[in-house]
């Protein structure tokens, strides 16, 4: 299989893409042809043939988490060439194996913070004038922004929905609570994902130690979000 991996690293994240790199160099579907695609501000020569550099301009928080979708339908001449795609955060790594489990329509992770919450207490989108919208009474998973993917196909076709829906959005000066994550959710309530993955493919890294349910296999890294975002 022919894999895309999309990346965006803007501003300061760009410190994390190498270790993410390397990490999916060493663990991520070692079977099959990996490509990855960033999406960046930076000047980097494409030194890899195994990395395409897509340029994008680096515009105050949310705005890069919040338009990912709008860069990723940017680029779906390239991306439509692979068999699956799958998007990792750039302060992503990958720890343990990842095979074809992964493998899927649509490919979601369920948030690793909402395992002991009710989807009562979800943080889904409330504000009824986003296209985001949950109402109460609607969704039964909460999934990550940070990792998901799937068939190119299934993929392009959420994006280019997200994409539109965050455009509008934004034309009624409306951004929702947590962003594109928000809009995966309202997508992904309407078209569940074939595959939904447990939070140890999202696995925050304040959890390494404790006794927290699941084992790690991609692992969130903790940061200091207030000085990477200005």
């Amino acid at each position: 299989m022919d894999i895309c991996i999309l990346t965006i690293a803007t501003n300061k994240y760009i410190q994390f893409v190498q270790n993410l790199y390397d990490s999916i160099d060493e663990h991520f579907l070692t079977n099959h042809s990996v490509q990855c695609l960033l999406f960046t501000d930076h000047e980097i020569e494409e030194s890899s043939p195994n990395v395409k550099i897509s340029q994008i301009d680096h515009e105050p928080w949310p705005i890069p988490t919040l338009k990912r979708y709008n860069y990723f339908i940017k680029e779906k001449d390239f991306i439509s060439k692979f068999d699956y795609c799958f998007y990792l955060d750039a302060d992503m790594k990958v720890v343990d194996t990842v095979g074809d489990e992964i493998f899927g329509d649509l490919v979601a992770t369920n948030h690793p913070y909402k395992i002991y919450e009710t989807p009562e207490q979800f943080s889904y989108e409330r504000n009824p004038s986003s296209l985001a919208y949950v109402p109460p009474g609607e969704g039964t998973n909460y999934y990550a922004g940070g990792f998901n993917g799937g068939k190119t196909s299934k993929f392009l076709e959420m994006s280019q929905v997200i994409a539109d829906r965050v455009n509008k959005d934004l034309e009624n000066n409306i951004v929702a609570v947590w962003h594109d994550e928000s809009h995966m959710n309202r997508y992904l309530i309407d078209n569940p994902p074939t595959v939904s993955l447990t939070p140890s493919y999202c696995y925050a890294e304040e959890f390494l130690g404790t006794d927290y349910p699941y084992l790690p296999k991609i692992v969130a890294l903790k940061k200091n979000h207030n000085a990477l975002r200005t």
